[in-house]
């Protein structure tokens, strides 16, 4: 499938715009400029950009080759026959399974979309279904005087016996390891993959008191005690604080770290996205692998929590000025979930793990990081809320470092 969904990318970015530029070795184009009338097989069109006729990729498929009108510059002005012209074909990814997914220039959106498209996430498959789209040209419209280019849905339904495999819920969660070597290393932090070599953490969590700096990180895990070959173990190539952050501040707690070679990514490793636009949804989900109360172990099973939005006002008050927030609560850069009768919260250990959604994507496909597990009151004890860093504030930061 993976092989699949390339061949659709190459077909799209690559292969239709060489093509036209080779058939002007043994094909002269027409001499009409763009918005002329024009004639392809027999039916009445519009000299168009390449770039905006879904049509030609249907023409590729189909071995038949569109009339070239003239050229703009390098790019071929063609005879378009389609009712509908799409802005930009090179803003758009054909992926089997999702449709069309659409790049916005914006690099933290575009990586997400290429991630989508690249990795096989569990949205894209269904216990006894699976489907695929293709792009088709439907009948000709009279009225209009055009073909109808439309991605089409295929369903298949197969009969399926044997056992349900389970995919792991949070494959982008990651664990940071501290001390001498790894076989060694306690592993006392969280953090989220967010693209090949990035993991984004909480800045605090660059170091432990008495013990050092992060060294490693492990992925694909969803037990401590899992078998050393389900772990994906790396060691940490550079840290990256926010330029901002201060310890023992609790104000820009965010941080990157790169890993020493490429994430490979596969069924148990996957990457999340950031959250780049909207509100936060009212009730978002932690993760980790921190302490299961005041004063008790750390969490063997990677622990799940959903938590609540708290307002800024309530957050004002959980959070007033004290040594670490000198100026209190900020609500642009900071936020804070719990729950206001339960006692649910972050512990020791969750901090650098991510606040998460899944409904932020809109194919629900990919996890969206919200947050980033700052800072608490003591756990376990009371209903209250814990410091999440408000990772949408972050994004060109980020960005700048990830994806330069």
């Amino acid at each position: 499938m993976w092989c699949r969904t390339v061949l659709f990318n190459i077909m799209l970015y690559y292969l239709i715009i060489l093509s036209y530029l080779c058939s002007v070795c043994v094909n002269s184009h027409l001499g009409l400029y763009e918005g002329a009338t024009c004639e392809s097989n027999g039916v009445k069109g519009r000299c168009v950009s390449l770039y905006k006729c879904l049509g030609t990729l249907v023409d590729k498929k189909e071995n038949i080759q569109t009339p070239i009108c003239s050229f703009e510059g390098k790019t071929p002005i063609v005879c378009c026959t389609d009712c509908d012209l799409v802005e930009d074909i090179r803003k758009m990814i054909m992926d089997a399974q999702l449709g069309f997914l659409y790049l916005t220039g914006k690099k933290a959106e575009d990586a997400c979309t290429r991630f989508k498209n690249k990795i096989d996430f569990g949205c894209k498959h269904g216990y006894g279904h699976t489907w695929y789209y293709e792009l088709l040209r439907l009948r000709y419209s009279e009225a209009k005087k055009c073909h109808k280019v439309s991605l089409e849905k295929f369903d298949e339904y197969l009969y399926v016996e044997g056992q349900d495999a389970e995919r792991y819920q949070y494959p982008h969660m990651a664990l940071l390891g501290y001390g001498p070597d790894v076989d060694s290393a306690l592993w006392l932090c969280g953090g989220t993959v967010i693209s090949e070599r990035f993991i984004l953490t909480a800045a605090h969590c660059l170091s432990q008191p008495k013990i050092g700096p992060v060294k490693y990180i492990a992925l694909g895990i969803l037990r401590r005690s899992d078998p050393l070959d389900k772990w994906q173990r790396y060691n940490v190539r550079r840290v990256v604080p926010h330029p901002e952050y201060k310890s023992p501040s609790k104000y820009h707690d965010i941080a990157l770290l790169e890993t020493d070679t490429e994430i490979k990514f596969n069924d148990d490793v996957h990457p999340a996205c950031l959250h780049t636009k909207g509100e936060a949804d009212e009730v978002l989900t932690g993760t980790g692998w921190g302490a299961l109360g005041h004063r008790q172990q750390l969490a063997d099973t990677l622990q799940t929590l959903d938590i609540s939005r708290f307002s800024e006002e309530e957050c004002m008050q959980h959070y007033p000025k004290y040594r670490h927030l000198l100026q209190g609560y900020n609500h642009t850069t900071q936020m804070c979930y719990g729950d206001r009768v339960t006692v649910a919260d972050s512990c020791e250990g969750d901090s650098g793990g991510p606040l998460q959604s899944k409904t932020l994507d809109e194919h629900r496909c990919v996890t969206t990081v919200v947050g980033v597990t700052s800072a608490g009151k003591q756990c376990g004890i009371t209903a209250g809320s814990g410091l999440y860093t408000r990772v949408i504030h972050y994004v060109p930061w980020i960005e700048s470092v990830v994806w330069p």
